[in-house]
């Protein structure tokens, strides 16, 4: 709860440092595409936005803060560092998980389950749906038992993203993974799988709505099924030569199945961009 109190503290400071700037521009898809120039005179403030597979560097914070948990009292917390690469077919993101639960004994706090996935563009710069599939690997780095499997996962990834003329961003992102070897007998192998929808919608000088932070989880090895609704707002603008994405989005259970699913969360989140093609950077977001 300390770490989720510090990261609002942290988005807020960077608000108001960086607000002083009076650029700004459109939200970001799915993971890592870098908004377009703002155009006064057109509607569609994502003319020029490509696809998600942009030549670009991101670093990404997400905080997950579970205030409610079905059949518990206490609360937990997950924050995800996030690491993120992108050329014209690749889409390499690396997550670092920082977490916070309730177990019998007390609250457990440490580092979860490294994972990478490297999503890979099989559709044609021209197209209107672009769509990406990939490996993704699991690496038992947890600090404690109850913070992740002692086991290697290995699976896959897949991103489907459309950005529509009228400016909404339709998609979603999917991953599933499965354990496949490691040292912990006493934990089954059974399949994970995640998909979360994505749902932008620009709204004026960079403010945007949103509906891409609520994950749906279906753990087939601890029969848990957890399908969540989030409804959200953010603000994009520039600082320097990074474009910088804020945002919140509270989120509640539409169905749950199984112990300790959050009933709700709130998701805060701060993303830095930096093109790799300053001349690019200089016509998407001046």
């Amino acid at each position: 709860m300390k770490c989720s109190f510090m990261f609002i503290g942290v988005i807020l400071f960077s608000r108001i440092v960086i607000a002083q700037t009076n650029t700004y521009s459109s939200p970001e898809p799915i993971q890592n595409t870098v908004p377009s120039k703002m155009n006064q005179e057109t509607a569609n403030p994502f003319k020029g936005f490509g696809t998600p597979w942009k030549n670009s560097r991101a670093l990404n914070i997400d905080n997950y803060y579970s205030p409610k948990i079905q059949g518990a009292t206490e609360v937990g917390n997950v924050m995800l560092l996030r690491g993120v690469i992108t050329n014209r077919r690749h889409m390499v993101r690396a997550t670092l998980p920082f977490v916070s639960v309730a177990t019998p004994a007390g609250y457990k706090s440490g580092i979860g389950n490294f994972n990478i996935f490297d999503i890979i563009r099989l559709t044609n710069d021209s197209a209107r749906v672009h769509f990406g599939i990939g490996p993704l690997v699991s690496i038992p780095s947890a600090t404690s038992s109850a913070l992740g499997v002692n086991l290697w996962q290995f699976g896959g990834s897949a991103l489907i993203a459309h950005i529509a003329p009228s400016g909404v961003i339709v998609g979603g992102l999917a991953t599933y993974r499965t354990s496949v070897f490691g040292n912990d007998a006493g934990q089954n192998n059974g399949g994970y799988l995640t998909f979360q929808p994505a749902l932008l919608l620009s709204i004026a000088n960079g403010l945007y709505g949103r509906s891409m932070g609520a994950t749906c989880i279906f753990d087939f090895n601890n029969k848990k099924t957890l399908i969540p609704l989030g409804i959200g707002i953010g603000q994009i603008f520039k600082a320097g030569n990074a474009i910088v994405n804020i945002f919140i989005e509270p989120a509640f259970s539409v169905y749950s199945e199984g112990e300790n699913l959050p009933a709700y969360q709130i998701l805060m989140g701060i993303y830095f961009f930096w093109l790799k093609d300053r001349k690019q950077a200089n016509v998407l977001v001046d």
